[in-house]
């Protein structure tokens, strides 16, 4: 009975995947060339963390999360397996904050990429009619906005920016579904230089990453 349950719950699990490969566009006979692409992407970076922290001795309250990460891409498919795109972004927002005794102290940090680059999908590599395997490279500037708020015996505020050369390297899968849609998962690396000041909890916020996206494209 336990084989037979088991079964029942495996195809299940199969029977939408299934119908959902069948409904896809096939990579072999729809070309890509003059495809205008927009995708949407979140994810997270290895760095990403969330932590609180109560000292009822000394009535200090800490709380800070960071290592999320969220972007918007455009693509233009000027060949069947080549695209030249942009994509701006949010990655590795920082907020924290501290309460003792002597006072408060907030501070927030977030840095924003705009990228330039290619994607690669080879047709050679398609699995099936549904999924098609790519590769992509960017390159472009990291802005770094930071800010804090400190209120007690020593009171003020502050906020300061600066920019970074950066790159993504990263290789993925996208699942298509009819000619319009894509669902894709990636892993890739940001590879950043430091900033002059620190910008959250670091100065240089070079990560590897992963990511879930999903495209619309038109034209074509």
């Amino acid at each position: 009975m336990s084989t037979i349950r088991n079964l029942i719950t495996l195809t299940a699990i199969c029977m939408p995947i299934t119908s959902l490969a069948q409904t896809a566009g096939d990579p072999n006979t729809v070309s890509l060339r003059g495809r205008h692409e927009i995708t949407l992407s979140i994810g997270m970076l290895s760095a990403l963390s969330a932590s609180s922290e109560v000292s009822v001795a000394n009535v200090d309250m800490t709380s800070e999360v960071n290592g999320l990460i969220g972007s918007i891409g455009y693509a233009y498919w000027f060949s069947d397996e080549w695209a030249a795109g942009v994509s701006v972004g949010m990655t590795n927002a920082d907020a924290s904050m501290s309460v003792s005794g002597a006072g408060a102290y907030m501070e927030s940090a977030a840095v924003y990429p705009l990228l330039i680059g290619l994607e690669y999908k080879p047709r050679a590599l398609a699995i099936g009619s549904a999924l098609r395997p790519n590769v992509y490279a960017y390159i472009g500037p990291y802005f770094g906005y930071a800010s804090d708020v400190r209120a007690g015996w020593d009171t003020g505020a502050e906020s300061y920016s600066e920019m970074a050369l950066g790159s993504l390297l990263g290789a993925g899968l996208d699942l298509s579904i009819g000619k319009r849609f894509t669902l894709g998962a990636a892993v890739g690396y940001r590879f950043v230089t430091d900033f002059e000041r620190r910008i959250g909890s670091e100065k240089n916020h070079s990560s590897p990453e992963f990511s879930l996206s999903l495209g619309f494209a038109i034209g074509g």
